[in-house]
């Protein structure tokens, strides 16, 4: 009964952000979807009960409050994104089959969410350049330099390239451990998106876990980019990453 219930409420909260994207976001102020996407984030991973923890290596971590800047993190499952915007939205780099997405696709696409057409000669070079111009209005980006997803107990290899945004437009790089724990603080792997697990089966993991799960983001501290290349930037994102990632899952 917990997980119909569960289930009815995920549907009808989808459906709901399905009709505001498609009737009402083209006439809406850019402080009020700010404010609908932060709300609609939250109340999804609340019916999911997933809690969102955020941690600041340093003042200057808050990307609510320092923007513009690149928020390099890793990625473990279609939830992420919804953890970053339920703190403070941002504009995410993404894989263009999200836009196909059914309901996610739109939701995406309204959000301003930036696509990498795969197989297009100058793919990254133009999502690139469209970040550029999004971080010079003052708004933070969020890539996944994996390009994929894991478990979250340790890094994979970062593409470098995405962190061109970041020295282009001169602003600063934010490292992010994202990882996912059970409420009594124990690492977990199961809310992990990979594989050749399904979304309806991976939403099934969800609702079938009792106690729920937290994500945590933990924004380590801004790394200049100022006369950095960008593999010199990557790497030491990659280090700050794997080395908390070690503590916290016990990886080794």
């Amino acid at each position: 009964m917990r997980k119909t219930w569960m289930m009815l409420r995920l549907i009808a909260h989808l459906l709901y952000g399905f009709v505001v994207a498609l009737v009402f976001w083209p006439v809406l102020s850019q402080a009020l979807k700010e404010a609908i996407e932060k709300r609609w984030a939250r109340q999804l991973l609340g019916i999911l009960n997933v809690q969102v923890k955020v941690v600041y290596e340093s003042p200057e971590s808050n990307y609510a409050v320092h923007k513009p800047c690149l928020l390099y993190s890793t990625h473990v499952s279609w939830l992420d994104i919804f953890a970053f915007n339920s703190v403070h939205p941002v504009t995410f780099i993404a894989k263009s089959e999200i836009s196909k997405w059914p309901i996610g696709g739109l939701l995406a696409k309204r959000s301003g969410t930036l696509f990498i057409e795969r197989g297009k000669r100058h793919a990254v070079r133009d999502v690139i350049h469209a970040a550029v111009k999004v971080l010079g209005t003052g708004r933070c980006v969020a890539v996944f330099p994996e390009g994929t997803t894991g478990a979250g107990d340790t890094p994979l290899h970062f593409h470098s390239n995405f962190v061109q945004p970041a020295i282009q437009a001169q602003v600063p790089l934010l490292p992010v451990s994202l990882q996912y724990f059970t409420p009594d603080g124990k690492f977990s792997s199961q809310p992990a998106f990979i594989g050749e697990q399904t979304l309806l089966e991976n939403i099934q993991v969800l609702l079938n876990s009792k106690t729920g799960f937290v994500v945590q983001l933990y924004i380590h501290a801004p790394i200049n980019t100022d006369g950095r290349t960008r593999h010199e930037l990557s790497d030491e994102a990659h280090l700050r990453i794997r080395e908390l990632c070690r503590q916290t899952s016990g990886a080794v």
